[in-house]
C-alpha cells in the first residue's frame, strides 16, 4: 500500500511538472512559442523618426511575425501589447516614434484570426550593440494572458545603423552636381537621375528668371555667360546643410537649411544699374543698356546679400534598386529649381 501511494505521488509530480512546462514559453533566439501563439523576429533595422528630437537617440523598428495557434481571434496591438525589457527593467513603450511620413504606422487594431499569421511592427528606443527581450502580450477573450518572450540582440542589425545618413549624403550630392556642378563622389554612389536633363532644366529656370528681370531681349549667348558666372558664384557662396530627419523602409525625409542668393529679387538691382547707365551716358539704347548690365552681372550678384531659409525645408525622397530617387518637383508643386536656382527660401 505504501509503495502504491509513493508511486501515485511520483506520477502526480511528473504530471504537475509537465503541466507547468506546457504553459511555459519556449524561446530560442529570435523565436518563441506558447500554447497560444508562435512568434519570430522577421527583420529589424535602425531608423530615424521625424519625432526624435535628440540626434544621438537610437531607435529600431522590429517586424515580428505572430501566428495565432488558437481556434478564435486574438489581439496583439503594437500600441500596448508589445514591451521591451532590459534585464529586470521594463522600458517605456515608444509609441510616439511611429512616423507615417516613412510608412511606420502604428497598428492599434491588432486582430489576428484563428490559425492565421500577421506581421506586427514595434519601434523601440535602444542602445547600440545591446541585448534586450521583447515581451508579447496577446489579448485573448476567455483565457489568461501568457507573455511570450523573444530574445533581441541589436548588434545583429548594426549594419543598418551605418546607413542612416545615406539620404542626407545623397541629397547633398544631388545639389552639388545638379545646381553647382561641384565634384561629389557620393552622387554616383547614392543617386539615380538623368543628370544632364536636370542640369539643363536648372539652367532654363535661371534664363527665364533673368529674362523676366531684364524686360529687354537678352541673347542666349549672354544668358549662357551669366549662368556660368551665377553657377560658380553659388558653388562658392551658397551654404547648404542637409540632415536625415526620417528614414525607414526605403523612404526618407531630408531636412535642408540653405543660405543662398535670392535671384528672384534681382530685378530691383538691374533697374538700379539701368538708371546708373542712362544717367552716366545719356543713352537709352536697349542693346547698349543690356550689354552694360551683362558686363556688370558678376558685380551685381556678388553684391546681393545672401538669404537664409527661416524654417527647415523638408524634402521626401525614396530608394529604388539601391539608389535614391529625388523628384525635382515636390509636393504642393514647389520645385527644387525654385529653391536652389531662384533662391526662393522663406
Amino acid at each position: 500500500m505504501f509503495k502504491r501511494i509513493n508511486f501515485l505521488l511520483v506520477i502526480l509530480a511528473v504530471f504537475l511538472i509537465l503541466s507547468a512546462c506546457s504553459d511555459k514559453t519556449e524561446k530560442t533566439g529570435g523565436t518563441a512559442k506558447s500554447k497560444q501563439i508562435e512568434a519570430k523576429i522577421e527583420s529589424a533595422q535602425y531608423i530615424k523618426s521625424s519625432r526624435i528630437e535628440e540626434e544621438d537617440q537610437d531607435a529600431i523598428a522590429v517586424k515580428i511575425n505572430v501566428k495565432n495557434l488558437l481556434d478564435s481571434e486574438i489581439r496583439l496591438s503594437s500600441y500596448d501589447g508589445i514591451k521591451l525589457y532590459d534585464g529586470d527593467q521594463q522600458l517605456s513603450t515608444e509609441s510616439d516614434l511611429y512616423d507615417s511620413k516613412i510608412g511606420l504606422d502604428i497598428d492599434t487594431s491588432g486582430g489576428i484570426g484563428a490559425g492565421k499569421s500577421k506581421t506586427v511592427l514595434a519601434i523601440f528606443e535602444v542602445e547600440k550593440d545591446k541585448k534586450y527581450e521583447i515581451g508579447l502580450n496577446p489579448s485573448i477573450p476567455g483565457e489568461e494572458e501568457k507573455e511570450v518572450i523573444l530574445e533581441f540582440d541589436t548588434a545583429k542589425y548594426a549594419e543598418s545603423h551605418e546607413t542612416l545618413d545615406d539620404p542626407a549624403k545623397a541629397f547633398a550630392a544631388y545639389v552639388d552636381q545638379i545646381y553647382y556642378e561641384k565634384e561629389n563622389n557620393d552622387y554616383e554612389k547614392f543617386v539615380t537621375a538623368d543628370k544632364a536633363a536636370l542640369q539643363e532644366a536648372a539652367k532654363k529656370t535661371f534664363k527665364n528668371t533673368i529674362k523676366d528681370a531684364f524686360y529687354e531681349k537678352v541673347s542666349d549667348e549672354q544668358l549662357e555667360k551669366m549662368y556660368m558666372s551665377y553657377r560658380n558664384m553659388l558653388a562658392e557662396k551658397a551654404k547648404v546643410d542637409v540632415k536625415t530627419i526620417a528614414y525607414a523602409n526605403d523612404k526618407a525625409v531630408v531636412g535642408v537649411n540653405i543660405e543662398t542668393i535670392p535671384l528672384g529679387n534681382i530685378s530691383s538691382e538691374i533697374i538700379e544699374y539701368k538708371r546708373e547707365f542712362t544717367e552716366d551716358t545719356g543713352s537709352y539704347d536697349r542693346e547698349e543698356v543690356t550689354e552694360y548690365i551683362v558686363s556688370k552681372f558678376d558685380e551685381i550678384i556678388s553684391s546681393m546679400e545672401l538669404k537664409a531659409s527661416e524654417d527647415r525645408i523638408e524634402i521626401p525622397i525614396t530608394k529604388k534598386d539601391g539608389k535614391w530617387v529625388i523628384k525635382p518637383t515636390q509636393e504642393y508643386g514647389r520645385s527644387l529649381d525654385e529653391i536652389f536656382i531662384k533662391g526662393a527660401v522663406y
